[in-house]
């Protein structure tokens, strides 16, 4: 994994808090999914979650609100999705249980409150197969392929027909 640019908060994870022009190494560690927000997250081939970045309102998910400028490991379930937003990060680890954590305060974590959380919090009791957080608000699929949406809604962009944010997994459509 390499990263560059921008490095304020930490966000390329190679310990500094110096922007980079040319690619850095992160880790010694073979990964097999990664995304970035306010907060990085990287999956490694044997499925441990690893953040690092942004952390005011807990993006990292490490139980602190600290930037990190190097990897940290989240939790000890073995994970197969990610996706970090502008203000939270989720996660699915191995048996489709859907996590988040991060900025909560138009109900963009999803689990039911505005709170904060600065560790991962399970959502909901599907079971789920894709995750996007965007920058207020979430997107989720099930396994049986329904669409959900959460989190800020002032402007319609759950699409569930109303400008009400919603602080749990609203289904969006008819699937």
């Amino acid at each position: 994994l390499y990263t560059w640019g921008y490095n304020g908060a930490g966000q390329l994870g190679d310990g500094t808090t110096i922007n980079k022009s040319s690619p850095v190494q992160i880790g010694t560690s073979s990964w097999s999914m990664v995304d970035s927000g306010n907060a990085m997250l990287a999956i490694d081939i044997t499925g441990a979650l690893y953040a690092w970045g942004f952390n005011l309102s807990g993006e990292v998910g490490d139980g602190t609100t600290v930037n990190k400028n190097s990897p940290v490991k989240i939790g000890s379930s073995s994970w197969s999705m990610v996706s970090a937003g502008g203000v939270c990060s989720l996660a699915i680890d191995i048996t489709g249980a859907l996590y988040a954590w991060g900025f909560n305060l138009s109900g963009e974590v999803g689990d039911g409150t505005t709170v904060n959380k600065n560790s991962p919090v399970k959502i909901g009791s599907s079971s789920w197969s894709m995750v996007s957080a965007g920058g207020v608000c979430s997107l989720a699929i099930d396994i049986t392929g329904a669409l959900y949406t959460w989190g800020n809604n002032s402007n319609g962009q759950l699409g569930d027909g109303t400008t009400v944010n919603k602080s749990s997994p609203v289904k969006i459509g008819s699937s």
